[in-house]
This record gives structure tokens, sequence and C-alpha cells, in this order.
């Protein structure tokens, strides 16, 4: 009963600090008066992404733990970090095909933003040339995999060190899915004042809030998944920092797009993260059903048999 007790504090500690923080530097952002598509404001939405990792460094120093300590941050590569690293790709063409079955929207390879970015891209190359949108994607492919891995990962690791690092750990002893639940719905709660702020839905800031909430929920198991199997938050951090990279890919082959039902994290994104998270089940049958354990200091493993 302490221990449970403690890791409570300790999760909730960590909670507010996470969302004081992020609350704070959108604030700061909102009296600059900018808008979401603004470079202010996209410099606020990648200092966020570091307040998980604040949030856990200011929770251990409160908690004389060591610091950025037994929270997973290992190295060892396996070919689950590929799995992280590659994933993303395969939801983000899975998102445009479950699009495709919503009404009024179709695959097109010459949508207005499509068409629109080609024209601008085209218009300063030297010499007449020309990108197609075959080519173009291909650009977009080759890029996104080593943002995905290098650039996006760092941002996402301030994110994945406290959400699938150190407030997981707050859960060990706990089931697999109500851990992923409970994390998800923190992590989307968390991103509420970036939202309302027009981020990720700007035509529907209140309804995207709990679009998020629900999004984060069914992504979180997912990450948490490939977390536990990967034995490394480095490779939630890739699956998250290549998922950024690919999840707008839709938007360039639809010629219709809504925030709450085509975007990434909208009713297309929900319906993706459902089955990747069955095929991940798949996988390894075991995994869902069961209680996450930590074997040492950094090590997070998958206890089969019952809770601790």
């Amino acid at each position: 009963m302490r221990k449970n007790y403690i890791q409570m504090k300790r999760g909730l500690l960590f909670t507010i600090i996470a969302c004081v923080g992020v609350w704070l530097l959108v604030g700061a952002g909102w009296l600059s008066a900018k808008t979401a598509q603004s470079p202010l404001w996209i410099a606020v939405a990648s200092l966020s992404m570091f307040m998980p990792l604040i949030a856990t460094i200011i929770t251990q120093k409160v908690n004389r733990e060591s610091v950025l300590r037994g929270i997973g941050i290992r190295w060892k590569f396996n070919r689950w970090w590929i799995v992280a690293w590659l994933l993303p790709v395969l939801m983000a063409f899975a998102m445009i095909g479950v699009a495709c079955l919503l009404p009024g929207v179709h695959f097109t390879v010459e949508s207005p933003i499509m068409v629109d970015t080609l024209e601008q891209l085209n218009s300063k190359l030297p010499g007449g040339s020309t990108l197609t949108p075959a080519t173009f994607l291909l650009i977009l492919m080759s890029s996104g995999l080593i943002a995905g891995a290098t650039i996006n990962a760092l941002l996402a690791f301030g994110e994945e060190v406290g959400w699938r690092g150190y407030l997981l750990k707050q859960f060990a002893g706990k089931r697999f899915l109500f851990t992923a639940v409970v994390i998800g719905a923190v992590w989307g709660l968390w991103h509420a004042p970036l939202i309302l702020m027009g981020h990720n839905y700007p035509s529907h800031p209140v309804a995207g809030v709990f679009v998020m909430i629900v999004a984060c929920v069914c992504l979180a198991p997912v990450v948490q998944f490939i977390r536990l199997k990967s034995g490394s938050v480095v490779a939630a951090a890739i699956f998250h920092g290549s998922f950024n990279a690919f999840a707008s890919l839709g938007i360039l082959f639809l010629d219709h797009t809504d925030e709450l039902l085509t975007a990434p994290m909208g009713v297309a994104g929900i319906v993706v993260f459902l089955i990747t998270l069955g095929a991940l089940h798949l996988t390894d049958r075991t995994v869902l059903p069961s209680v996450i354990k930590i074997e040492s200091q950094e090590k997070f493993i998958i206890n089969k048999n019952k809770a601790v």
C-alpha cells in the first residue's frame, strides 16, 4: 500500500508540473498575440515538448532520486527500434486509406495543398525543372525518415522521458492497458492549452481538446507496446518523432480534409491506432493482458504471470 501511495504521489506531482509548465509557456505565447502558424508558435510548440523532461527532473530532485535514472533510457539496439522508425510510415498511408472511406473524401494527387506546394517549389527551381507529385513524395519520404530519427526524435525524447519513462515507472505493478489508458488521457489533456490556441485543430479548438484526448488514449498503447518490447524510452522517442514526420502526409493526397475527421489525430488516425494495436497484439499476445514490472534500475519488463 505504501509503495502504491508513493507511486501515485510522484506521478501526480510530475503531472502537475508538466501541465503547469506547458500552460505557462503557452500563456506567454498567447500574450504575444501571434497565430498558431507563426514562427513564435512553432517555437512554443517545440519547447513544450521538453516540459515532461523538465517535470521529470524536478520531480526526481524533489524526491531525491537520481536524475534521469531508472526511467528506461537505454541504448541497446534491437529490431523494435526499426519497427519504431518505420511503423509510422505504414500508419500514415493507412490513414489515407481510412480517410477515403469517409463520406466526400477521395484520394487525389491534385489536392489544393499539393498543387499550391508544387507551384511554389517549381517557381524556385532553376532551368525550368519541375517536381512531379511522385518525385515530391520521394523527397518527403527521405526527409521524413531522416528527421524522424534525428531532430524529431530529439524533440519527442523530451516528451517520452516523461510519459513512457518516469510516469510509466509509477505504474509498475499495474496492468498494461490500464496504464496506457491513464497515461494516454494525461498525455491528451496536457495538449489542451496548445490546442485551444489553434494547434492541431485550428478550426475546432474546443472540440479538438476532446478529440485529442481520445486519440492519445488510443495511440498510447501502441507507443507503450514499442517502449516495453524495445526495452528503451529512446525507441519510443523515435516512434514519436517518425510519427510526427509522416502523420500529416495524408492532407497532400486528399481532396477534402477536416481536422476532426481526416487529420492524423482525428477519426482516421484513431481507427488506424486501434488497427495498429491489434496488429502488434498478433506479434505477442501476452503483452496487452500483462503487468508492468521493473526488473532493474533501467529495464522495464512485462510480467506475464501476476501483479506485483
